[in-house]
């Protein structure tokens, strides 16, 4: 997928809350709340329950915390509730704390018509839940930003597409007939520059060998490591089998079969020749087989065809990036700086455990993590401001993603990695990656969207 920007690695779809309903079945509870704007992408939400209302959600938890209480003398569900309290007070407080403020943000979303996106987190360490007027609370929540919408539709853009030269359908087809051709016994005529050699390869120095490999299918037009292309490709060129031409080479530094004394030193390479092989490419008949045609000319139409459909869809997408790009740099506006600041602590974290696998530490270590955070800073910033923008975009525009499009991409990526959709589908489960893929294909979505409403000019 080309993106114009890496979205976000995780977040909470920008539609749902991550609060669950309230499943209490009590008799109703008032909660009474206030939402006042923080800043353009933050709400405060400040909730208020009586102490009587409260006490009794607390009364409620602490009985379904006794249920399977065990105690010496009472039945189950009869433990006192001064035990109870003891045991379970603490716990029963915060859960009861925190069951109202689920309920006040999901209140508030409804009066407010709030649009809340990130992890939302609910900080209760400082509340007093003993207070004798109940329980008052605040928190923040970070919301989606307000976004002015310019121009989208109608943007200019010129086409590069070119069509398909006589001289580069010949070219696609030779390399056809290079990537079907069969290997045949050269014989005495000697190893052709595109055949292949079965041989032994030595590494010798100061008459002592320190590498050495059998087997090994060698093409004079690649040569292994250390060696140079040119006089690989004239030792190599022109041998029968029972040959044994050599070579100075210098030892790679980074090889990793040679003791490092050997490493970045001169050395001889002796090539021992087994077989020889020349390279049959395929004929038209073979092409034209391959390509489901009667003929070499059918096939020279569909290969055309195929090539400029192809060249198209690479036009398209450069067309799409050029043109989000631009839409990107004409829109400014906030973003909520939790969900910013969640992500780039989240790839700080990777970058430093990665570094460390490399085995940097102190100042190395951090010096190197700073550096690489900033370039991780600008990626989130830009990658959440494409997330918000796109979108908008796809809201105004009706686009969504159905079931359909998640199982027809989840079907591709396992016909990708030749796995069954099954094992794709519980794979994504199980990471919680399926909001992602949704998010995904809403941007392919909306950057077609903007690439078909284009002003797309010919070229001259």
């Amino acid at each position: 997928m080309f993106r114009s920007y890496p979205f976000p690695e995780t977040l909470t779809p920008l539609d749902s809350s991550p609060y669950a309903p309230n499943q209490r079945k009590a008799q109703e509870t008032t909660v009474e709340i206030t939402c006042e704007q923080a800043g353009p992408c933050e709400a405060n939400i400040t909730f208020t329950i009586e102490r009587a209302d409260f006490d009794r959600e607390l009364k409620r938890a602490l009985f379904e915390s006794g249920k399977n209480v065990r105690m010496k003398g009472f039945r189950p569900g009869k433990v006192p509730a001064s035990f109870l309290e003891k045991q379970f007070g603490a716990d029963a407080r915060r859960q009861v704390a925190e069951n109202f403020s689920k309920e006040a943000f999901q209140q508030a979303i409804k009066e407010h018509d709030l649009k809340p996106v990130g992890r939302q987190a609910l900080k209760l360490d400082d509340v007093d839940f003993d207070t004798p007027e109940g329980l008052k609370h605040s928190f923040d929540v970070s919301l989606r930003p307000a976004i002015e919408v310019g121009e989208y539709k109608g943007l200019s853009i010129d086409s590069e597409l070119a069509p398909v030269l006589d001289e580069e359908l010949e070219q696609a087809l030779d390399d056809l007939r290079k990537q079907r051709a069969k290997p045949e016994p050269v014989g005495a005529e000697g190893l052709p520059a595109d055949g292949v050699a079965t041989l032994t390869l030595r590494w010798e120095r100061d008459g002592e060998t320190v590498f050495e490999r059998e087997g090994l299918r060698m093409s004079p037009e690649v040569a292994p490591p250390g060696a140079d292309p040119d006089a690989f490709k004239e030792a190599l060129e022109g041998v029968q089998i029972g040959d044994e031409p050599q070579l100075s080479i210098t030892i790679p530094e980074d090889f990793p079969e040679i003791d490092d004394e050997h490493k970045g030193k001169e050395a001889t390479c002796h090539l021992i020749i087994t077989e020889t092989f020349k390279m049959v490419h395929a004929d038209d008949d073979e092409i034209a087989k391959l390509l489901e045609c009667e003929d070499i000319g059918a096939a020279r139409d569909v290969a055309r065809s195929q090539m400029a459909e192809a060249r198209e869809q690479q036009e398209h997408q450069r067309q799409e990036t050029v043109l989000i790009h631009q839409v990107l740099d004409a829109h400014e506006f906030e973003l909520p700086g939790p969900m910013v600041e969640d992500q780039v602590n989240g790839r700080t974290q990777q970058i430093t455990a990665q570094l460390t696998e490399q085995g940097l530490e102190g100042d190395e270590l951090e010096a190197e993590v700073t550096k690489q955070s900033a370039s991780a800073r600008e990626e989130v910033n830009k990658g959440t401001k494409a997330l918000f923008l796109v979108s908008e975009l796809a809201e105004r525009e009706g686009l969504e993603v159905t079931q359909e499009d998640i199982s027809t991409e989840l079907a591709q990526i396992a016909q990708r990695n030749q796995s069954s959709i099954e094992e794709v589908l519980n794979y994504y489960r199980e990471n919680r990656l399926l909001d992602q893929v949704a998010v995904e294909l809403i941007e392919r979505k909306v950057r077609k969207f903007i690439r078909e409403n284009a002003n797309v000019q010919a070229p001259s």
